[in-house]
């Protein structure tokens, strides 16, 4: 033991200094082969302490973040192991806020650079709404059974938990219930979801409960209804027409049909007529456009005489700056009428009015007996027969005798 001492303390400081150097060498040779390197990598960016009755409207999924550090390290790190983070422990009410991005390194790391460094979120409140269970029928019952009324709803009506502004785009909370070949009564329970105008499921909404019993009564037979006819029309009537009155003959129809497809029709359309181009009453017989499943209940017409009475369209026209002129005044005596023109409204038919031109119309006036040098005239209108006469403006001129 007390050789290995003296050996030891022998020379011991050239064997520090060595083993200076050897450090010093190993450092050298193990930063050549793990340099500093730097490099990017993009994140997933997470929400911290956001109060329950808050919800943010919109929120980025990532950031991208500048990291240094030795190679070895770098190269091994994954964007799964670093996630940056929102802290919105001093938001307590909604509106648009500019929060800071927050990322910590890993260990031997530097975090150099993080884009964006703050992120600008619109924040609102949680509002519960309560809204009616609606439904979707898929197939139809077997051949010879249909529904007796309405699907049963248990409960029938659920609470739908979000942001204003998506619980705004709900259109409703729709049931899916397939009916397909049933026989007897059904009962299940079954998934509701929220959907909006286009049909499209709307995720980012909480319902309780997000499933509901079902309810479905069957009977043997269809049902019956009695429905509006109403003649489908395509097409405009020559220019300057316009229909004025359809009428259908019988004007209603007693169908039946399965309940699934009878129970959404309001009212019973004809198959297409075409009113192109015409000038005249027109009137035909047409049968009336049934969905498969749906028939004609026996003894009912099958044909309907539809009626389409069309008249000349009635317009106007506005004639401007046509000269008011005297009727029957000597020519010897000198006049002005103030002002010398007028503006007049005319309406009749269109092939009438719509040829009507200011020298088709006669506008004058007519002088009291009495020849006061100063009086006010009414202005009278000649317009071709079938024209009326709606406006003048003005509807008095001033006649100035002797001037």
């Amino acid at each position: 033991m007390k050789e290995l001492k003296n050996w030891f303390l022998k020379n011991i400081d050239i064997k520090l200094l060595s083993l200076f150097l050897a450090i010093i060498l190993w450092l050298y040779i193990a930063s050549g082969e793990n340099p500093i390197v730097d490099n990017f990598i993009d994140v997933s960016l997470i929400q911290n302490n956001l109060s329950e009755d808050l919800v943010i409207k919109e929120f980025p999924t990532n950031v991208s973040m500048g990291i240094k550090g030795p190679k070895n390290i770098i190269n091994n790190i994954s964007s799964h192991q670093i996630s940056g983070t929102v802290n919105f422990s001093e938001i307590n009410k909604e509106g648009l806020y500019k929060l800071k991005v927050e990322v910590v390194a890993p260990k031997g790391t530097q975090i150099t650079r993080i884009i964006p460094p703050e992120i600008k979120v619109e924040v609102e409140k949680v509002l519960t709404k309560e809204i009616e269970v609606e439904y979707s029928l898929i197939g139809v019952p077997e051949k010879g059974y249909s529904l007796t009324d309405e699907p049963q709803f248990n409960p029938p009506k659920v609470k739908v938990i979000g942001a204003q502004s998506v619980l705004e785009n709900i259109k409703q909370i729709i049931c899916a219930i397939d009916i397909s070949g049933i026989k007897e009564d059904l009962s299940r329970k079954l998934t509701v979801k929220a959907v909006d105008v286009n049909g499209n499921e709307i995720k980012e909404v909480k319902i309780e409960p997000d499933i509901v019993g079902v309810s479905i009564s069957l009977t043997r037979g269809y049902p019956e209804k009695q429905l509006t006819v109403k003649p489908k029309i395509i097409g405009k009537p020559a220019p300057g027409y316009h229909i004025s009155e359809i009428l259908s003959d019988p004007d209603d129809i007693k169908i039946f049909g399965n309940y699934s497809k009878i129970s959404n029709i309001e009212f019973l359309e004809t198959i297409a007529i075409d009113v192109s181009g015409i000038t005249k009453t027109l009137s035909v017989k047409v049968p009336p456009a049934l969905e498969e499943g749906l028939n004609i209940v026996e003894g009912e017409v099958e044909l309907i005489e539809v009626t389409i009475q069309v008249k000349e369209a009635i317009i106007q026209k506005i004639l401007k700056n046509i000269s008011v002129v005297p009727q029957n005044f000597s020519p010897f005596v000198p006049y002005e009428i103030k002002p010398k023109v007028v503006d007049i409204t005319a309406e009749g038919k269109n092939m009438l009015v719509d040829k009507l031109q200011a020298e088709d119309v006669k506008v004058y006036v007519k002088f009291t007996d009495d020849f006061r040098k100063e009086q006010k005239v009414k202005v009278q209108v000649d317009l071709p027969e079938g024209i009326s006469l709606i406006k003048i403006e003005p509807e008095e001129v001033t006649v100035l005798i002797g001037k």
